[in-house]
């Protein structure tokens, strides 16, 4: 799916195929935040005025790079987990246990989008105060971004913990999931000081 032309992506995605779904267009979401601070940065190291950002601008750059790639992957682990669903639902007869472990797989790549996403929003954070003001801009658009990301990807797990019949495991992705979500407070602010720079 991660190699799709932009086009044919949201091709898919308007079509009745369940594939790619929430879970592979989250992740793209969560690629162009982090990839927006990034050209942010690129812009930014060079300049004379910021030339004190440069060496932490470029380890960014580094980690920036990581967690695109990383996003763009879970658009791939993401359709395989709902494929395990799928395939699980329509045994017959009903395997209870394969069920679940296929909804601990479809869970488990929206959490990790979060993650990934968490850091993306520290990172936009850091570069809000270290990119030229000429395209902060575009920082504040990948927070806005990044706030969605987040949050689609909670929906993304809590669609298939609440089928778990495992209470237990359902709530410790829950919980997993909860203490993530708040960043979206985090993507909210950077968003807002980005907004009061630029006015």
């Amino acid at each position: 799916m991660r190699n799709l032309s932009l086009d044919r992506f949201s091709e898919e995605l308007f079509s009745k195929n369940a594939i790619p779904g929430g879970g592979g267009a989250t992740a793209l979401v969560g690629a162009l935040a982090v990839s927006l601070g990034a050209m942010a940065a690129n812009l930014t190291v060079g300049k004379v005025k910021y030339a004190e950002h440069t060496a932490r601008l470029e380890e960014i750059l580094i980690r920036a790079e990581e967690l695109r790639v990383h996003l763009l992957e879970l658009i791939d682990e993401d359709a395989k987990g709902f494929g395990e669903v799928s395939k699980a639902y329509k045994l017959k007869p009903k395997d209870e246990e394969v069920i679940e472990k296929a909804l601990v797989s479809a869970a488990t790549p929206p959490l990790n989008m979060m993650k990934a996403v968490k850091e993306v929003i520290e990172l936009l954070d850091e570069l809000s105060a270290k990119t030229s003001v000429l395209v902060v801009s575009d920082v504040g658009v990948g927070a806005k971004l990044a706030g969605a990301a987040l949050s689609s990807a909670y929906l993304n797990i809590v669609v298939n913990t609440r089928l778990m019949k495992n209470k237990a495991e359902a709530e410790s992705l829950e919980k997993k999931a909860e203490n993530l979500y708040f960043y979206g407070k985090k993507a909210d602010e950077i968003y807002d000081k980005i907004v009061n720079i630029i006015r």
